[in-house]
C-alpha cells in the first residue's frame, strides 16, 4: 500500500474511534523515548541529545513496526515554564511545553538529569521533585500568579535565568530562544517524515490539572499533601488563580492553522493532561481539592473543540465515577495501573478507553504471553471503541523486546478487528 493509502487508513481509524464510531480494527498509538534508539543500535544520551539521530532511529522504528501513529517524545515536564511565558511570550509556549536536554546547559534547570550529562550514557532522563514555593509564599502566588512565576520561580527553577536584565541572564534567554526555535523545526521536520511514510499526527494542545501544577513544580508532592491538611483554603485559592491561566494554556496551545488542519488532513486536535496526584487522594480529597478545578478546565477545553487526552498516571480507582459529570465521548482516558475492564465496568464507554500491555510484559514476558494478555483484554474491553498503547505506564520502555512488541502488533490485528 502506497503511504498516501495508508496514511488516510490510519487517521480514518483514529478519527472513527475519538469520533465515536467504528473502525475496521483498534487503533494502536505508540509513544517511545529510548526504544527507538535501542531498536537502531543507539544509547539514550544519542536519541535525547542529537535530533538527526533521533529522527533516524523513529523513522526506522515506524517502518519496521505497524502502528497506527507514534511519537518520539524525548523531553520531560515543563508546563511551569510554558505557564510562566503565557502572558509575555505565548509564542514560545509549544516549544517549552517540555523541559530537553538540550535547554538544560543553558537553563541549568533544577527539575531534570540527563543521560550523558548527569546520568549515564544509556539512562532515562529523569525529573526530580523540588520545593520552589515556601509555603510563606501562598498568598504571594494567589494575589499574582503570574508575577511570581516570572519574578520569583523562574529564578529559583532556573539558576541559569537568575538575574533577569543581567548580561549572562540576557544571553542565556537569547540561546535558550535559539534552542526552542532549533527545537520547533527539528519536530516539525520529523513529524513531517512520518507523514510521508504514512503515520498521522494530530495537532496537540496542553494543559495540566490545577493542583499537579503546585504538586509537580512548586511545593513538591510531599509538601503539597500535607499542605491539604495544614493550609486547605490556601491550597484552594492558589488552584483557583492556576485555573483560568492552564484553561489559557490550552486555548493558546491548540488554535490551529487551517492550513496545518489541510495539511494533516484532520479537524481533531488533541489536548494532553497528564495526572500525577490522583493516585495519593482519598475520594474526599480528590472531590474537595483535585475534580472540581480539573473539571472546569476539561469543560472548558472541550468547549473548545478540543479532545482531551487524558494520562490517568497511577491507580484511578476510587476516582472512576467523577468521569461520568464530563461529556459522553469527549475524552480519550489512559489508565496505566488500573484495570481496563474495571473501566468498563464502572463508566461503559462514556470515555474513549486507551489501554495496552505495561511494560512489564514487553519487557519481561514471551510473545506468547503477550498474545494471550492482548486477546484476553481485548476480548472484554474493545466494544465501545478504545485504543491501544503499548507500554501502557510510560510509553514503551527502551528495555522492551521488539519480538514482543511485534507479537502486540499482530495480536491486535488478530483480535482488535470489529
Amino acid at each position: 500500500m502506497e503511504p498516501a493509502e495508508l496514511y488516510r487508513q490510519r487517521l480514518d481509524r483514529l478519527e472513527a474511534v475519538i469520533k465515536g464510531k467504528e473502525p475496521d480494527r483498534v487503533p494502536i498509538t505508540a509513544m517511545v523515548t529510548i526504544f527507538q534508539g535501542h531498536y537502531a543500535g543507539y544509547k539514550a544520551k544519542d536519541v535525547i541529545l542529537d535530533a538527526a539521530k533521533n529522527k533516524e532511529a523513529t523513522l526506522k522504528t515506524a517502518a519496521d513496526f505497524d502502528f497506527d501513529s507514534i511519537t518520539a517524545l524525548t523531553g520531560l515536564e515543563g508546563t511551569i515554564m510554558s505557564m510562566t511565558f503565557l502572558k509575555s511570550a505565548p509564542e514560545l509556549i509549544p516549544a517549552a511545553r517540555f523541559l530537553q536536554a538540550q535547554y538544560h546547559p543553558i537553563l541549568k534547570d533544577v527539575y531534570t538529569k540527563w543521560p550523558g550529562i548527569e546520568l549515564d550514557d544509556d539512562a532515562h532522563p529523569q525529573f526530580i521533585g523540588k520545593e520552589i514555593m515556601k509555603v510563606e509564599e501562598y498568598d504571594q502566588f494567589i494575589e499574582n500568579p503570574t508575577e511570581y512565576l516570572n519574578r520569583v520561580a523562574l529564578p529559583r527553577i532556573c539558576p541559569g535565568l537568575a538575574e533577569p536584565g543581567s548580561p549572562e541572564s540576557n544571553a542565556a534567554f537569547s540561546k535558550y530562544g535559539a534552542q526552542l526555535a532549533t527545537f520547533g523545526a527539528s519536530q516539525g521536520d520529523l513529524i513531517g517524515s512520518l507523514a510521508a511514510m504514512g503515520f498521522p499526527t494530530f495537532p496537540t494542545a496542553w494543559s495540566y490539572s490545577p493542583l499537579d501544577v503546585l504538586g509537580d513544580f512548586l511545593r513538591d508532592i510531599k509538601n503539597i499533601v500535607i499542605d491539604l491538611f495544614r493550609y486547605p483554603e490556601k491550597v484552594k485559592q492558589a488552584v483557583e488563580a492556576l485555573t483560568p491561566m492552564l484553561i489559557e494554556s490550552a486555548r493558546i496551545t491548540g488554535t490551529v492553522p487551517p492550513e496545518m488542519k489541510k495539511a494533516l488532513g484532520t479537524d481533531i486536535v488533541e489536548c494532553f493532561f497528564p495526572l500525577h496526584l490522583n493516585e495519593y487522594l482519598n475520594p474526599k480529597q480528590y472531590d474537595e481539592f483535585y475534580w472540581p478545578a480539573l473539571k472546569k478546565v476539561l469543560e472548558e477545553t472541550i468547549a473548545m473543540g478540543q479532545t482531551p487526552y487524558i494520562l490517568f498516571e497511577g491507580r484511578h480507582d476510587a476516582h472512576l465515577e467523577t468521569l461520568l459529570e464530563l461529556p459522553k465521548g469527549k475524552v480519550i482516558a489512559v489508565f496505566d495501573k488500573t484495570d481496563p475492564r474495571k473501566v468498563r465496568d464502572v463508566v461503559g464507554d462514556h470515555v474513549i478507553l486507551s489501554s495496552g500491555p505495561p511494560n512489564s510484559l514487553l519487557i519481561g514476558g514471551t510473545p506468547q504471553k503477550v498474545d494471550d494478555y492482548m486477546k484476553s483484554m481485548l476480548t472484554d474491553c474493545k466494544e465501545g471503541g478504545m485504543m491501544i498503547y503499548p507500554g501502557v505506564d510510560g510509553g514503551i520502555s527502551g528495555d522492551a523486546r521488539p519480538e514482543n512488541v511485534q507479537a502486540m502488533i499482530k495480536a491486535v490485528q488478530k483480535y482488535g478487528t470489529y
